[in-house]
């Protein structure tokens, strides 16, 4: 099944929870843009992705496209508000794998015990 940037954005609403006028409001557009433009089926204006791309923290080419071999999957986006942990996670994605399980079984032992690192 073909994809397009209306259902990926569709697919990024919903994970993050928010409805399409609270999105409009979050980008300074009127209420009706994004729902008239999904009905339309138009290809989206060139600043109104890339304002989603920049809210939404997922790259501008897999958001137009799909495809992106460096981008962070989209249902992981509801984390990577921070550039610095989107910077960790690009990162990961080029360690090996058993480096990668050991930073992530560190991080479920760190979470699982947070008086003791701090929190």
């Amino acid at each position: 099944m073909e994809t397009t940037f209306w259902d990926r954005l569709q697919g990024l609403l919903g994970i993050h929870r928010i409805t399409q006028a609270e999105l409009s409001k979050e980008l300074d557009l009127s209420p009706s843009y994004i729902s008239a433009s999904i009905g339309r089926g138009a290809s989206p204006r060139a600043d109104f992705a890339y304002k989603v791309a920049k809210y939404f923290g997922v790259s501008l080419k897999w958001l137009i496209s799909g495809e992106d071999e460096d981008a962070i999957d989209a249902k992981f986006a509801v984390a990577i508000k921070n550039d610095r942990i989107m910077e960790i996670a690009y990162l990961l994605t080029k360690c090996p794998e058993n480096v990668v399980a050991m930073i992530e079984n560190f991080v479920a032992y760190a979470a699982s015990n947070q008086k003791t690192f701090g929190k």
